[in-house]
Formats: structure tokens, sequence, C-alpha cells
């Protein structure tokens, strides 16, 4: 499966309350980081975050669509 930006930020857009959300190809097509910022990681640690956008992610990450990730994942306060 050939991985496209478009298609990791739709899936997040249906799992998490986005303000904001962008994937970029690191490597690739399966090197991605995610920034996103969502009301959804308010009062939560950054690893907590991480953890929830991997959770979101986990059939892309098992079957190794994607290999790397890098989360950037802001709660609806932070700039």
């Amino acid at each position: 499966m050939l991985l496209r930006a478009k298609d990791i930020e739709q899936i997040l857009k249906e799992k998490f309350n986005i303000q904001s959300v962008s994937a970029i190809d690191l490597k690739g097509g399966n090197h991605w980081q995610v920034n996103i910022k969502s009301s959804d990681f308010d009062g939560l640690s950054r690893v907590k975050r991480e953890q929830l956008v991997q959770k979101a992610l986990a059939d892309l990450l098992q079957d190794e669509t994607i290999h790397a990730l890098v989360v950037k994942a802001k709660a609806s306060n932070e700039d």
C-alpha cells in the first residue's frame, strides 16, 4: 500500500477532535512525522498524547506500512 499524507491525516481526523493536523513523509513513504493539535490532548502528558496517536495508527504500524513515526502532539491551548 502506498501511503499518502492525506491518508494519515484522514485517519487522525476520524479519531480526534482536530484543530490542525499534517503528516510529513520523511523517507520514502514509510517514515512519517505527524504534527497534530487537538483538544483531546488537553491535560495529557507528551507520552500519553503520543500513545494515543500511535493507537489511532496501530494497524499501519503493525503491518509496517509505517515503519517509523515521529509524533508532535499539542493540546488545544498550546502554540
